[in-house]
């Protein structure tokens, strides 16, 4: 509904603003404003998903931690997912919050999460769970795994930071 009405605010909008700019009197302006409005859901949209991202990364190297801790505290790797859900803050904690309903619902862990890499399209959150995919299937200490995709995430953020100053 939004993307329908977009483009009539933004022409009604530059309607009104023709009582008191002069510059808006022409019918040609009217278009043109009708046609940012027609586009400006799609940037605006693009700008969101963007910045969800960013903040998804930005919270993942804490949020592995937290699940590589709750491991050591004898956790399930479910319950360590439903602490994340509860101390985290969005947007990490609503998509980590579907990974736990989808299990709820019967899906198992890795499909599960092979839906939040699908989602989410980070690299990061795809080296996660190709590690805790390999895990189930090979054993050994996820914690110590997590820890240290964390600490490779933090450093490859460091460095990309580091790059843009320069």
């Amino acid at each position: 509904m939004a993307w329908i009405a977009s483009p009539f605010v933004f022409a009604g909008a530059a309607f009104v603003m023709s009582f008191v700019f002069a510059g808006f009197r022409n019918i040609l302006a009217i278009a043109l404003a009708f046609l940012i409005g027609a586009v400006f859901p799609r940037f605006y949209l693009k700008y969101r998903q963007k910045k969800r991202i960013r903040q998804f990364g930005a919270q993942l190297p804490d949020t592995i931690t937290l699940l590589a801790n709750s491991l050591r505290a004898g956790s399930s790797f479910l319950q360590g997912i439903e602490l994340v859900t509860r101390e985290s803050q969005p947007p990490i904690n609503e998509e980590f919050e579907r990974v736990v309903r989808e299990m709820s619902l019967g899906v198992a862990l890795q499909p599960a999460l092979n839906n939040l890499v699908r989602r989410v399209a980070s690299e990061d959150v795809e080296l996660m769970v190709t590690a805790i995919n390999i895990q189930s299937q090979v054993g050994g200490n996820l914690a110590t795994v997590l820890d240290s995709i964390a600490f490779t995430i933090r450093e490859r953020v460091r460095i990309i930071g580091e790059i843009n100053t320069l």
